[in-house]
């Protein structure tokens, strides 16, 4: 089964998001993916995650061609789903159909507070959000405790073009929400030796398609470093030929898909995106 390697172009400025962008492409990798948050975090620098996810991800999708473009994953509970329906068919539309869409329950409770819910309610949001962003996609009346309407007409342009595709990205208690309606897992920050019992959990269980998030780098940032969330994700450092077997191993779970936050600065990200490309070729000849 062939995968698919997508990355997130993390640089530190417009100029630099838009070259690693374009030798992402130019290595031969699949996607283009960015992650979702609203507040400042010392791991969510503006250029590397803190401008708006869709707004960026339309941006660079009109600069840099590729396969396939991604979100994962927004943070469903704190959006209102009629407007994040709007927004994924939208992307959906200008990327010609590439776009996929990957909700969370949120990691951040900093973006609970500012929204004004529980954080310990994130999961009851996250349920009713999918069926509440279905509803909305599909023009239909919703009725539930955080959100509720009357559609009188379908969300622009919603009527015009086919949703993207639906992913539920988290770890155990999102791969049995995905199990219940039937919808792709994606699991974060886990090595494939981490990932592996639930992988195979869902598998066995009729899940019907595991994606992957991850991190890797091909060196490790330098010691005292602001480099906050590589030292709080599981993180894959290694060379072509180290990420190669990582990526192989994900596929040996099942995965059909893997986006990787890269580096942990635009220098290693640049350099992880390089060898990324290597890595893929090296796949390719087993």
């Amino acid at each position: 089964m062939a995968l698919q390697v997508a990355v997130s172009p993390f640089g530190s400025s417009r100029a630099g998001v838009l070259q690693l962008a374009r030798r992402a492409a130019e290595v031969g990798l699949d996607g283009l993916v960015l992650g979702d948050g609203f507040v400042s975090t010392p791991s969510f620098p503006i250029w590397s995650g803190g401008v708006d996810c869709f707004v960026e991800l339309a941006w660079l999708a009109g600069q840099v061609q590729m396969p396939t473009y991604g979100i994962h994953a927004i943070v469903l509970p704190a959006r209102d789903p009629r407007i994040a329906a709007k927004q994924a068919c939208s992307l959906s539309a200008v990327t010609g159909g590439r776009f996929h869409l990957a909700v969370s329950a949120g990691y951040w409770a900093e973006d609970a507070h500012l929204f004004g819910y529980d954080f310990a309610e994130r999961g009851e949001r996250l349920d009713e959000g999918i069926r509440a962003l279905v509803a909305a996609w599909n023009g239909e009346d919703f009725e539930g405790r955080f959100w509720s309407w009357k559609s009188e007409l379908r969300i622009s342009p919603c009527h015009g073009v086919a949703p993207p595709a639906l992913w539920l990205s988290g770890a155990e208690a999102t791969m049995l929400r995905a199990l219940r309606y039937g919808l792709p897992w994606q699991p974060t920050r886990m090595s494939p030796a981490e990932v592996a019992p639930l992988a195979r959990e869902y598998t066995a269980r009729g899940g019907v398609g595991l994606k992957i998030r991850t991190r890797m780098s091909v060196s490790e940032p330098p010691p005292n470093s602001d480099a906050v969330a590589f030292t709080t994700f599981t993180t894959l450092v290694g060379p072509a030929e180290y990420l190669a077997e990582q990526l192989e191993a994900y596929a040996t779970l099942g995965a059909t898909y893997v986006s990787v936050v890269p580096g942990y600065d635009e220098q290693s990200c640049a350099e992880t995106i390089e060898t990324l490309g290597l890595a893929v070729g090296l796949l390719a000849r087993v």
